[in-house]
């Protein structure tokens, strides 16, 4: 989201909540470099089907959203392919969170405006037949996220600010960082002078 400022990495978010909201590292991203914020919009899967993504999708997402889709920790089959993948793209979703697997993992590398944060790959295609629950909260890694908190995601992982509190996180967070660019400014002088 624009409003969010390029310099707000998961590690100032983690630190703004002392390490509350950060998913488990086997939540990763599928290329590398990539960096999405934006709030979430929240589906539950069940094991080996994917009807509630197909659902979220004709919800009406807030373009810039990140869709988190939690259930998928125990299946075997891809929570979306490529073709999803796309049609969330169209539909202005920045990123996919999710506890399952994906497929079709080398075209959703190549797109430049939707990235995912998953357990890993799969070629196995899902069911579709539910049951189906969209919206509200889930639980994701042992963290409850819901429709408006705040996803940060990078490569060191994700991070999830609860909406009520992003204000005075985001204050949190820029003080971190002020503290260390300060560090960092002491230390390359230290640097430069032992050079001298």
């Amino acid at each position: 989201m624009s409003e969010f400022p390029d310099w707000l990495a998961s590690t100032l978010a983690s630190d703004a909540t002392a390490g509350q909201g950060v998913l488990p590292p086997w939540i990763g991203p599928l290329k590398p470099g990539v960096r999405a914020v934006g709030p979430a919009f929240v589906a539950l899967m069940s094991q080996d089907d994917n009807l509630s993504v197909r659902e979220a999708m004709q919800a009406s997402i807030q373009p810039g959203s990140v869709l988190v889709v939690a259930g998928g920790v125990a299946s075997r089959t891809a929570t979306i392919g490529g073709l999803m993948a796309l049609e969330m793209q169209h539909l202005g979703i920045v990123a996919l969170v999710t506890d399952g697997l994906v497929r079709d993992a080398r075209d959703i590398r190549q797109m430049q405006q939707f990235s995912v944060w998953c357990r890993g790959v799969t070629p196995a295609a899902s069911h579709k037949l539910g049951p189906v629950v969209v919206g509200g909260s889930v639980s994701l890694g042992g963290t409850i996220i819901r429709d408006g908190d705040l996803v940060m995601a990078d490569e060191d992982g994700v991070v999830i600010w609860p909406k009520e509190l992003i204000e005075a996180l985001l204050g949190r967070a820029q003080a971190k960082l002020q503290q260390d660019d300060a560090r960092l400014a002491r230390l390359q002088e230290g640097k430069t002078r032992g050079q001298v």
